[in-house]
């Protein structure tokens, strides 16, 4: 409401008050101003500082004067502050009776500069979506803007839509500025220069038009083409057109090959298309002697997070996260360095540019994944949820926190073919010599809910489920769920829905395949981490939500109709659970999505199943497993699933079934067995008083020397229910 209030009072302002009237510039005052311009260029900005006193004390309410005063100022701040041209800025639209920070009230084209300053302090602030408010209104007045503003503006709105995800944007854009600039539109008399344009270049300029294209212009026509192709490569780079890419990037060779920007353009392109030790053998060919670029960026941080990142691709996940740590390192010291230098000049408590452009929560994110694939649970939480507290839209990113809590609960299945678990079932002995008796217990425990609150940050399945309901929660609608209208239901005019992406910063926008294996992921891990909370309710509705995905792999199918039947088993569901437990429905256990499943197939023939299961990028080309699955082959995983189908039996009173299913299984999954299959064997031999061979068990598997007349019982914890633990297929859950 204030804000609106002060829109009409701005307006009114305008409208009451006159413009104030300017005496006119006098030919000494012409002069001092070519001679600040001068010193401008030169980069002395306390001498133009100076100089512009000078006009500022005889025009102290021209709002070019104050305009250039306060450019001059941020340049010779090294653009610390921040907050001072801000309001500079602000006393310059006062004195133009133009409101501050509003550009949709442009109407005079000599206005479209102060706008167009505010913008560039809004993008180098990281404000991308303010500033792109007020290129888009200044763009609606590009032709009678001055040519070299209008080429600044043409160019930041480029920026400005790559650095909101919206590169088809930024092509349509390139393509007008070709036609405006090279085909009979403005001719670009300039080409880009600095960030932040000044006032009084237009008079300088006025007088070389009309007079044909010099030896100067032509350079310049020159550079803009180069930068409109650099470009164009980005925005190609960004919507994964490599064919498109390569033309632009081969265009750049001879012109600008030397360059640390098209070095680290051509690095990106090689690590779009999976070449990952090309591209770091470019990324140690570009030169790296600036420690800083134009706009702040610090090198060293981006050529070390460039190589965590290849080397992440190529699993060398602890040299990878080795150069991750270097590069948050690198952005430590350059903040510090920033403050130090600065301190004095910026206001107590104002934001630097370098600390506008830390990359600190960036790095967190990556050496978080990184460490999760080294096996470091506990070490990824602590990264992630750092990350978290900027990035709080990332659906993945909560996937990834739950992961953590899921690999730290459980870190593979081994486990429960080491001795100490096989010895868990005999919990001890009561008596002595042949009145002796062995105690066996429960089975292998299960987990034990903690005290704290789910919503402390702490590496728990509650918090992991927290996790993942905020991660299903940031999706759009399940489609799954969602009942399709009927072309009879659709009402006249309406449209197509358009796609909808999905932020996910810092990575760009997720579109509809990528959402939906995330869908399938994040249900996936939740109903596990259900099923280990005892929550099966919400287990199963979480499962045969899972299983109508559209876009399901054969692996999270798999563990689908797993995690089903084990939580219909705990609500007594025995027949239901028995139906998802049919062995011969198992015919696929792949991790990629289904519709990459011919070219993993083509794949794997052309370099042998031995090269293991591939996953696919986007644009078709495949990528080694990130995180071995298990189990990967499929006899095996229906051998496991056979084991839960004798468990079913076991409980229903079907002894002769489950031992049947129990032997066939055992013969495939191989020795030593998990702790579980011994437990069910035990179990069955003695409720049909196989005592002998209940004995040999117990000698042979648990290593446990008992005399020849031994009485075994079984503990009253569990009186007619098999003391086994319902066996987990592999891993928990599998995540795309």
């Amino acid at each position: 409401m204030m804000a609106d209030l002060q829109k009409q009072d701005d307006q009114t302002e305008k409208q009451e008050l006159p413009a104030p009237s300017l005496p006119p510039v006098t030919e000494h005052q012409r002069e001092v101003a070519n001679q600040a311009m001068q010193e401008f260029d030169k980069a002395q900005y306390e001498q133009c500082s100076q100089t512009i006193n000078k006009l500022l004390s005889q025009r102290s309410n021209d709002p070019k004067v104050v305009h250039n005063k306060a450019v001059t100022e941020f340049y010779s701040s090294k653009f610390c502050k921040t907050a001072e041209f801000r309001q500079a800025l602000s006393k310059v639209c006062q004195l133009s009776h133009i409101p501050s920070e509003n550009a949709e009230s442009v109407e005079d084209v000599d206005h479209g500069i102060i706008y167009y300053n505010q913008a560039v302090l809004l993008y180098r602030l990281h404000q991308y979506r303010a500033s792109l408010t007020i290129v888009d209104k200044l763009f609606q007045f590009i032709e009678p803007l001055e040519e070299s503003l209008a080429k600044k503006v043409m160019f930041l709105l480029v920026e400005l839509y790559l650095c909101t995800n919206q590169p088809e944007k930024g092509i349509g854009m390139l393509a007008y500025m070709e036609k405006a600039l090279f085909n009979g539109g403005k001719s670009g008399a300039a080409a880009g220069g600095s960030l932040l344009e000044k006032e009084g270049s237009k008079d300088s300029k006025e007088n070389s038009r009309d007079k044909g294209d010099s030896p100067e212009d032509v350079d310049i026509n020159d550079a803009t083409k180069i930068r409109i192709s650099q470009y164009k490569a980005r925005c190609y780079l960004m919507v994964k057109s490599l064919k498109s890419c390569k033309r632009e990037i081969k265009s750049l060779v001879n012109a600008v090959s030397s360059s640390t920007s098209f070095g680290y353009l051509r690095s990106n392109f090689e690590y779009i298309r999976g070449n990952f030790r090309k591209a770091n053998k470019i990324l140690g060919s570009t030169p790296q002697t600036q420690e800083l670029t134009a706009s702040g960026e610090s090198l060293p941080v981006m050529y070390f997070n460039n190589l965590g990142c290849t080397h992440f691709h190529m699993r060398k996940h602890h040299l990878g996260a080795f150069y991750f740590r270097k590069a948050i390192n690198s952005n430590e010291n350059v903040i510090k360095e920033s403050t130090k230098s600065e301190s004095g000049k910026a206001a107590s408590g104002q934001l630097t540019l370098l600390q506008c452009t830390s990359r600190h929560h960036e790095l967190m994110y990556n050496i978080g994944i990184e460490l999760l694939h080294c096996g470091k649970p506990e070490a990824a939480f602590d990264c992630l949820i750092e990350a978290v507290q900027r990035f709080q839209t990332n659906p993945r990113l909560w996937l990834r926190l739950a992961e953590c809590c899921i690999m730290e609960y459980r870190a593979n299945n081994e486990e429960d073919r080491s001795l100490a678990k096989r010895l868990e079932p005999v919990k001890g002995s009561v008596g002595s010599g042949i009145h002796r008796k062995l105690i066996l217990g429960a089975g292998v425990e299960n987990y034990v809910p903690r005290t704290q609150s789910a919503a402390i940050p702490m590496a728990t399945l509650e918090f992991a489920a927290l996790c993942l309901r905020n991660a299903l929660a940031l999706l759009p609608d399940d489609p799954a769920t969602v009942v399709p209208v009927s072309p009879d239901e659709q009402t006249e005019g309406s449209k197509t829905p358009e796609v909808v992406l999905v932020p996910a910063p810092p990575a760009n926008p997720m579109r509809p395949p990528e959402v939906a294996n995330l869908r399938c992921s994040i249900l996936c891990a939740a109903s596990y981490v259900s099923l280990c909370l005892h929550d099966f309710i919400l287990a199963i509705n979480l499962a045969e939500n899972l299983l109508k995905q559209p876009r399901l792999s054969g692996a999270q199918k798999y563990l689908g109709n797993m995690y089903i039947a084990e939580a219909l088993v705990y609500v007594d569901r025995i027949a239901d659970a028995i139906q998802h437990l049919n062995v011969e429905n198992v015919m696929d256990i792949s991790t990629v999505p289904p519709e990459h499943k011919s070219e993993q197939e083509k794949l794997e023939k052309e370099k042998g199943s031995d090269k293991g299961e591939k996953e696919v990028s986007e644009n078709g080309e495949f990528k080694g497993f990130f995180y071995p699955w298990t189990p990967r082959d499929l006899s095996k995983a229906k051998a496991m699933m056979q084991y839960n189908l004798a468990t079913a039996h076991a409980i229903r009173g079907e002894y002769g079934k489950s031992m049947a299913h129990l032997g066939e299984s055992a013969k495939v999954v191989g020795t030593p067995l998990p702790a579980q299959m011994y437990f069910l064997r035990l179990y069955l031999d003695l409720i049909e008083g196989r005592r002998k061979m209940a004995q040999v068990i117990i000698k042979d598997y648990f290593g446990h020397t008992t005399p020849n007349r031994v009485e075994l019982k079984v503990s009253k914890s569990a009186p007619g229910e098999p003391p086994s633990q319902w066996q987990a297929p592999a891993k928990g859950p599998a995540s795309q």
